[in-house]
């Protein structure tokens, strides 16, 4: 008699094993991606950013044209009601909302300029009304990071501010918008560091 093979029984059981085989593939390569993103937290950073909840209105003096230095700053109620009010060389007053001077901060503007030496006195300096707005407490409100402190130069100086520096009113609206700021803790990855807003107005420890 001829022998009978169950044709039917093998064939099962190779479906079975093949079956098995794509089940461990797929577990080692999803326990491998699991690795790579925990990577015991080397790959991650916590990270604590602070939102204004309130605002500011700033108020610029043109000096020359397209040139303006920053004579007053004071805190508004809502990030919203955020002002800039120019004072232009021609006796005219202009303001903007917070969206429009945000169009004037161009990625160059982020850049601080060099400081005078210790125990030279600021003079009257001139720059433009992007990097002005972003050094003073305005760049909070772009996201200036608030471990970044107002920078004297965009402000005018002691002596033509009749003896009251807006630098003065900048660094208390700095500390106030800093103090009623509303923090947020999460995490990103390392490589996610980049952007001009995002590396100088978004800090490990910033706004």
């Amino acid at each position: 008699m001829t022998p009978f093979k169950n044709f039917s029984t093998d064939s099962t059981w190779r479906r079975r094993i093949k079956r098995g085989s794509i089940y461990v593939a797929v577990a080692l390569m999803l326990g491998g991606q699991a690795g790579c993103g925990s990577n015991n937290g080397e790959d991650w950073e916590e990270v604590t950013t602070y939102e204004a909840t309130k605002g500011v209105i700033t108020t610029l003096e043109e000096t020359e044209a397209g040139q303006f230095s920053i004579v007053d700053e004071q805190v508004t109620g809502s990030k919203d009601s955020s002002r800039v009010i120019i004072k232009r060389l021609d006796g005219s007053t202009e303001t903007l909302t917070l969206d429009q001077a945000r169009r004037f901060v161009q990625p160059q503007d982020t850049l601080a300029q060099v400081q005078p030496p210790p125990g030279q006195q600021q003079h009257y300096h001139h720059h433009g009304m992007g990097h002005v707005l972003w050094w003073g407490a305005m760049g909070y409100m772009m996201g200036r990071s608030f471990n970044s402190p107002v920078q004297p130069y965009v402000y005018r100086d002691q002596a033509r501010a009749g003896g009251s520096t807006g630098y003065t009113s900048g660094s208390r609206v700095g500390q106030e918008l800093r103090r009623t700021a509303v923090s947020r803790t999460t995490m990103r990855p390392v490589s996610g560091r980049s952007g001009f807003f995002g590396g100088s107005g978004r800090g490990r420890s910033g706004g």
